[in-house]
């Protein structure tokens, strides 16, 4: 009985393993055809990435395609305030087509953008040296481009409180563009300069030079709001809401919510003292 049993055990076995050898070749086919599809999709992978690399720094020989997509991306970098990263696009675009008179207006504009980009991210010495040389070569080609980077350079001054190179260049605005737009924001700025080193003297004259000259405009609402914030950081709190309530009563269109904020506020601040 044991033997009978032990030759059918073996037959059995015997059996398994000659129905398990199919089973082994589908599964080689199996494996191989994976292995084929992987294969397949790491060449398209591949393929994808060689194609974005040539198209990312050739355009396909349209290289003015890759500045505008540069520049874009380094503007995008800017509004999410990622500036060292808008920082590198503008100088590796800059390196590019460095001295390439074909891209001579592209590269005007992104040097702006950079000198833009290094104030937004508030390094002001590489703004300065940037905008000191852009005022220069837009000095005689372009009136409303060197006013506009004068005030920028004479703002850049103020927020590293250098306030004597500050006032020299918006003077210089008001000299080359006496009664204009830029000359008023160059009064603003002077003003700003002598509130930063606490001059509050002359900085007071300049407001009251401002409401002067551009009378029942938001520049003068604006200035007047400016010295009433200083009679305020003086503690002189009288003053500041007589102040205040010309701003309201007499630029009732265009005052700002700061000015009757504080209208309403000081009252009560001297009333509990």
């Amino acid at each position: 009985m044991n033997k009978k049993r032990i030759k059918k055990d073996n037959e059995s076995i015997i059996q398994n393993e000659n129905k398990s050898e199919p089973m082994s070749e589908i599964e080689q086919k199996e494996n191989t055809g994976s292995k084929k599809i992987i294969f397949f999709i790491l060449i398209v992978a591949i393929l994808i990435f060689i194609y974005k690399a040539i198209d990312y720094y050739t355009g396909w020989g349209n290289m003015d395609k890759v500045i505008k997509r540069e520049i874009e991306s380094a503007e995008k970098n800017s509004i999410y305030k990622r500036y060292d990263t808008s920082i590198k696009i503008y100088q590796n675009l800059l390196k590019r087509l460095a001295n390439n008179e074909k891209f001579s207006e592209q590269i005007k504009q992104i040097r702006l953008n950079l000198a833009k980009t290094y104030k937004d991210a508030e390094k002001y010495i590489e703004a300065i040296d940037m905008y000191s040389k852009l005022v220069e070569e837009y000095k005689t080609i372009n009136n409303d481009m060197y006013a506009w980077l004068l005030l920028e350079l004479g703002d850049c001054y103020n927020n590293i409180l250098n306030t004597t190179d500050a006032i020299k260049i918006y003077e210089n605005v008001i000299k080359s563009f006496p009664d204009s737009d830029w000359a008023a924001e160059a009064y603003f700025g002077i003003a700003e300069a002598y509130k930063n080193k606490k001059d509050y003297n002359n900085a007071i004259k300049y407001y009251d030079l401002i409401v002067k000259k551009y009378d029942k405009g938001f520049l003068s609402a604006e200035a007047l709001t400016n010295k009433g914030k200083i009679f305020e950081s003086e503690g002189k709190y009288k003053e500041a809401i007589l102040i205040y309530k010309k701003v309201v009563d007499e630029f009732p269109e265009i005052v700002s919510e700061y000015a009757r904020m504080r209208l309403q506020i000081l009252p009560q601040q001297i009333n509990q003292k």
